[in-house]
């Protein structure tokens, strides 16, 4: 538990409540260059006056810019690490190989850079950026590495949508955090203090018209039901993975951690007056992070309804968007008979939201294990089982999936389209669908809790995805293997560049058929007759050499 300073603490609550909003909303500068010069750094910063905190950010003080990219573009960047400690970034929602992906596996050192590009395959929408170094995700994000990503493609720019970036296209970035006695941040699940792109007591001034309002929920941990103090509906056009293909018409939208929404607001002959967005904590069950339950960490935040930003609404501009599109996107849900195979997510554990051992079936993450092996160009099903104690937000880099059922009850019309994190309430199974279409080329991709206290304490997996129709090598060992005949029946042969001292066939999961010993032999023979039919992976090794091959036993 944290040892909280009570008049420092009580000054800053104190502070919230009153929610006096006299700071206007900072608005990241928007970058659309052909390379992104990316800065992590040190700095300090006064949220509140007087109060001086140590912060890391990306070219300036706390967050980054936000990054314009457009669809079937190449995105450049450089990405330099000045602070002390190593580092990485990862492109949360991109569709992109896992060479580029920026897990754990990728790190940047003090004072080095990463270079790196990728096609940009996503389809618009509001995508981010942020660190994700081995066990320091959570203390980094805390002290403000992290931006949005604005994805454009032709679609979405026939449509009559707010898109004048900072005017009646806002970002909004949602984080709570907690201040230490000495002003700095406390690495914690939860905070006392709301923080709108690093701005407490936020207002913005918003046109009155339809604006248009990016939401990241940018917290450790905290989930926030999102909606207007007076009632007001608005309109979610899009989430995680791009738009929707018709508005939903809600007053209220609940965002767990990392998850991204766009909503459009009808501000017309509202000039002069206010609007207050709130976080509806009351409303959040047990066992959901955020809650009032009082066996996990406290908060004054925990379980009561508290303002976000106010919006105070100006003359509109010269020419405004007055309406909201009936149709919006035509993204096609994957068929649930479209699958070759279904994984199986058991997530186990108890304990409070910033601790506990928490685990996806059974396991904690290991950098050295792999352990799920999936086909390019195949999909699949993967189905999150929550048998802990509280909901999880399932993430899954480098794909976006769609949500097939919650419980077997279809998903909500905000849920159907292509999402990257889904909330997992306890006691809940929720089935996802989704289509590996990039390699991983030796970097495998994660997939874990986004509360970023338990990703941090080993709630992650990894996965690889390989081509069937090629062999697979550690790039740094010359060595050569022969798999034949391939496609095997009873027998398969191997041939092998080195001797052989260990040998291990793999399905498609990574879970290990078959082991035995190769006495150093550069041949041999195995049965392989009561494997099922399907795509299995012969992993030989001798010493320090490993090499994979790919075979298909009918």
């Amino acid at each position: 538990m944290i040892h909280r300073n009570l008049p420092i603490a009580a000054f800053l609550v104190s502070q919230s409540i009153l929610a006096q909003f006299n700071n206007p909303l900072a608005i990241p500068p928007a970058l659309d260059v052909d390379t992104f010069q990316l800065v992590v750094g040190q700095h300090q910063h006064q949220f509140y006056p007087g109060v001086n905190t140590t912060t890391f950010g990306v070219n300036g003080p706390y967050l980054g810019p936000t990054l314009i990219m457009h669809q079937g573009d190449t995105a450049r960047f450089r990405v330099t690490n000045e602070l002390t400690q190593v580092t990485n970034m990862h492109w949360h929602g991109m569709h992109v190989p896992g060479v580029v992906d920026g897990g754990p596996p990728r790190e940047i050192l003090p004072g080095d850079h990463w270079d790196l590009k990728y096609e940009v395959a996503n389809p618009a929408g509001t995508y981010w950026y942020h660190p994700h170094p081995h066990m320091i995700t959570g203390a980094q994000a805390t002290k403000g590495i992290a931006g949005l990503i604005i994805v454009n493609d032709e679609e979405e720019a026939d449509l009559e949508l707010p898109r004048t970036y900072g005017v009646d296209d806002i970002p909004i970035v949602i984080q709570d955090r907690y201040f230490l006695p000495n002003g700095n941040f406390a690495v914690a699940p939860y905070g006392d203090s709301v923080l709108v792109n690093g701005t407490p007591h936020a207002y913005l001034e918003c046109p009155a018209q339809v604006v248009r309002l990016r939401m990241l929920n940018g917290s450790n941990a905290r989930i926030y039901p999102v909606g207007f103090e007076d009632g007001q509906e608005f309109q979610v056009i899009a989430n995680d993975g791009g738009l929707l293909n018709a508005p939903v018409d809600r007053d209220r939208i609940w965002l767990s951690n990392g998850e991204r929404v766009e909503i459009l607001v009808d501000l017309s002959g509202l000039e002069g007056d206010s609007l207050l967005l709130m976080s509806y904590g009351s409303e959040l069950p047990q066992t959901v992070p955020g809650s009032n339950n009082i066996l996990w960490e406290s908060s004054s935040l925990n379980g009561v309804d508290f303002p976000l930003l106010r919006i105070r609404v100006t003359a509109p501009t010269a020419s405004p968007i007055t309406s909201i599109p009936a149709t919006l996107g035509s993204s096609v849900p994957i068929p649930e008979n479209q699958a070759g195979g279904t994984r199986i997510k058991t997530l186990t554990g108890s304990g409070m939201v910033g601790m506990g051992m928490f685990m996806i079936n059974g396991q904690m993450f290991d950098l050295d294990v792999v352990n799920d092996t999936v086909l390019l160009g195949s999909t699949e099903i993967w189905v999150f089982q929550n048998n802990s104690n509280m909901a999880h937000p399932m993430h899954v880099h480098g794909v976006s999936f769609f949500v097939l059922d919650r419980d077997g009850i279809p998903p909500a019309p905000e849920e159907a389209g292509a999402k990257d994190v889904v909330l997992v309430d306890a006691g809940e199974t929720v089935r996802v669908i989704m289509e590996f279409n990039h390699l991983t080329d030796d970097w495998p991709y994660m997939y874990h809790c986004h509360n970023l206290m338990h990703e941090d304490n080993m709630m992650m997996l990894q996965y690889i995805v390989i081509d069937q129709n090629v062999g697979i090598t550690e790039p740094t060992i010359a060595t050569d293997l022969q798999v034949y005949p391939n496609p095997g029946n009873s027998f398969i042969n191997f041939r092998s560049s080195f001797p052989v001292d260990n040998i291990q066939i793999m399905d498609q999961t990574g879970r290990v058929v078959h082991q035995s010993r190769g006495s150093d032999q550069y041949i041999g023979t195995l049965d392989v007759s009561s494997l099922g039919s399907g795509t299995y992976i012969l992993q030989i090794r001798s010493g320090s050499a490993l090499v994979r091959k790919i075979f298909v036993h009918q």
